[in-house]
């Protein structure tokens, strides 16, 4: 039955091209059977150019011969069945200098950075199986950004600790989320667990890592991993499964064959995205060889300590919002209902796009200059969100 629900809302979507399953972290080819191929009752001698034309450039996602589901975060269909119709799980992880390094980051299937108070920025990762999330952190509060952005992805957030206006933005717009900071063990260390398993006093599922919290500020040294949070989940009862058995796809995901990025004109070898003067050097370089964006900060590549990889995405999106300070003068808010413009990044190119997000339980909609929504190639994401007035100290590079 979820397979059916999946498949009528890949149809409605019109993001459907037969194409075979891909690890995301390896580069997909783009094949001239997956983007020519015709059925055959098109191909008779009756059939029209324009029919023709249409049943060769129409995107399909799903192959029913491949034993994975789609995944709606980066469109590829390597995800285990048994998660179809889940909902996915965003986390917010800490992204200061004092934190580095962050644990998990290389292995989301999409990765907002955001500004928050005093110009630092934070992360918000997205993973469509709670199953896949391997130990992340350090993780941080939840801010209204945040809730806001989780909500369009009708995700379960998971967070540690919160900002006072953000609880009553849960109950108004009916936010699943955990709050990791009522549910700590204390100091627990993952190296000293052989088969990978932290075992927890009864009710906890979080931790502060022993090692990071001998060198760094304890506000940057909690964890958790997909286990746990699972087992957060039930111990709250919290349902994963989505009530219809339908979760939206991220982006117009079409199998690597975006006609945007195909024809545009402006290519992209690297991007330095200014968020503040104290995180000024968000930097993007794209590898012909895999065809990825390998990320970049406070000078350094961003690495995952879990596994010693760089962070890196097919898709970077550079999307600038009007961002203020909040009432209590202190917080920031997020204009997201006013839309914007910005950048998409893919295969060395770049075009200019403009956005919106017309709710807080609608997802991010990306259009190209002739107001159609733009096409993305199957792949993990990286999407940063910039104010306004720093849109000018972009730098890009040919």
């Amino acid at each position: 039955m979820k397979t059916k629900k999946l498949l009528s809302a890949l149809l409605i979507s019109s993001i459907m091209l037969s194409f075979a399953a891909c690890k995301k972290e390896e580069p997909v080819e783009t094949t001239t059977e997956a983007t020519t191929t015709v059925m055959e009752s098109e191909t008779s001698e009756t059939t029209t150019t324009e029919e023709t034309t249409t049943a060769e450039t129409e995107p399909v996602l799903y192959d029913p011969n491949i034993p994975y589901a789609v995944n709606p975060i980066t469109g590829v269909q390597d995800m285990d069945p048994e998660n179809e119709g889940n909902k996915p799980i965003t986390i917010v992880v800490n992204n200061v200098y004092a934190a580095m390094p962050q644990r998990g980051v290389s292995q989301a299937d999409a990765i907002f950075e955001y500004e928050t108070e005093g110009g630092i920025s934070r992360l918000l990762c997205v993973f469509a199986d709670v199953n896949t999330i391997p130990e992340i952190g350090s993780l941080r509060s939840a801010r209204v950004v945040t809730a806001n952005l989780s909500a369009g992805l009708n995700a379960i957030f998971v967070h540690f600790g919160r900002e006072a206006r953000v609880v009553s933005y849960f109950s108004s717009n009916n936010i699943v989320h955990i709050d990791g900071n009522y549910l700590c063990a204390g100091k627990y260390r993952s190296s000293d667990y052989d088969d990978g398993y932290v075992d927890l006093p009864s009710g906890t599922f979080f931790w502060r890592d022993k090692d990071w919290a001998a060198a760094r500020a304890i506000e940057h040294t909690a964890v958790s991993d997909g286990v746990h949070i699972k087992e957060a989940l039930e111990y709250k009862g919290i349902d994963l499964a989505d009530e219809d058995g339908i979760v939206n796809m991220m982006f117009n995901f079409v199998p690597d064959n975006s006609v945007d990025i195909a024809n545009a004109t402006d290519t992209c070898s690297s991007i330095n995205v200014y968020f503040s003067a104290s995180n000024d050097d968000a930097f993007f370089e794209y590898n012909s060889g895999d065809n990825l964006y390998y990320k970049s900060q406070y000078g350094d590549p961003q690495i995952d300590e879990n596994n010693g990889q760089q962070i890196a995405v097919r898709n970077v999106f550079v999307l600038y919002v009007r961002v203020a300070l909040a009432d209590d003068g202190y917080r920031t808010d997020y204009f997201f209902e006013e839309g914007g413009s910005g950048y998409y990044l893919c295969d060395g190119k770049i075009i200019n796009v403009t956005w919106t997000k017309t709710d807080v339980h609608e997802p991010i909609k990306i259009y190209n200059e002739a107001g159609e929504e733009v096409e993305v190639n199957r792949g993990t994401s990286y999407i940063c969100l910039v104010r306004s007035s720093n849109a000018d100290k972009t730098t890009i590079n040919p």
